[in-house]
């Protein structure tokens, strides 16, 4: 590390972007994937070649938003996509945070 000219902290060396953890077999599942913003981030997770799981109230709502997309995007119930993915974005209401969590303790 170096010091700046002020004296202060020395900055810590730029990292460099090619030195980071390869997540290329992880699922990514989006909670609440049928509305705008899940939806589009499922979309973008999938063309980047991304596994992702569309997480719905409805299994069936989800698979046919899943479907939509394309890009292997996969469709369930709001639990089997908390519990198969390895990371999992919450794309719900806000209103609609503290109840779709709590039912889904176990599975997270």
């Amino acid at each position: 590390m170096t010091t700046n000219d002020s004296g202060s902290a020395p900055k810590p060396p730029a990292k460099d972007p090619w030195d980071l953890p390869d997540v290329s077999d992880l699922t990514i599942g989006v909670l609440g994937g049928t509305g705008p913003q899940g939806r589009g981030l499922a979309y973008r997770f999938a063309r980047a070649g991304q596994s992702v799981i569309i997480g719905s109230r409805a299994a069936d709502r989800a698979q046919a938003a899943a479907d939509e997309l394309g890009h292997g995007v996969r469709g369930a119930d709001n639990a089997a996509c908390a519990r198969d993915s390895d990371v999992v974005i919450v794309a719900v209401p806000w209103d609609g945070h503290a109840k779709t969590l709590e039912s889904l303790r176990d599975e997270l």
